[in-house]
């Protein structure tokens, strides 16, 4: 029996629409509670459900969006259990490439990763 199990049924395409999604909802949620989750500190702060940095007091929307970080952690965990780190960090660069023109500085200047590997 050869079908794939877990994390490995995806193709990095699949993968990278699927991570692409996630994000885009992160970042409506964070627009919505008013977090710049790209500063230094604030993703970690969200996680141990801290709202200091949450300008706009949406408790259901803060609840969505830790929950949402902790879901993007674990598809990157997956991914690099999958196809390694270093192609699963091509692909969160990518995504985070393709949804910086849509989101702009509205969470945080996001710290600049390195070029894109070219394929």
């Amino acid at each position: 029996m050869s079908e794939k199990l877990g994390a490995e049924r995806l193709m990095p395409e699949e993968w990278k629409d699927d991570l692409e999604a996630l994000d885009l909802e992160i970042v409506r949620l964070a627009v919505i509670c008013q977090v710049k989750l790209l500063e230094p500190g604030v993703i970690q702060r969200v996680l141990d459900n801290d709202a200091r940095d949450c300008l706009n007091d949406h408790e259901t929307a803060f609840a969505s969006l830790r929950g949402l970080l902790f879901l993007h952690f674990q598809m990157q965990k997956d991914m690099a259990e999958a196809y390694g780190p270093s192609h699963a960090m091509e692909i969160v660069r990518r995504v985070w490439a393709h949804l910086q023109p849509r989101i702009g500085d509205q969470l945080g200047r996001l710290p600049n990763p390195g070029p894109l590997p070219t394929a």
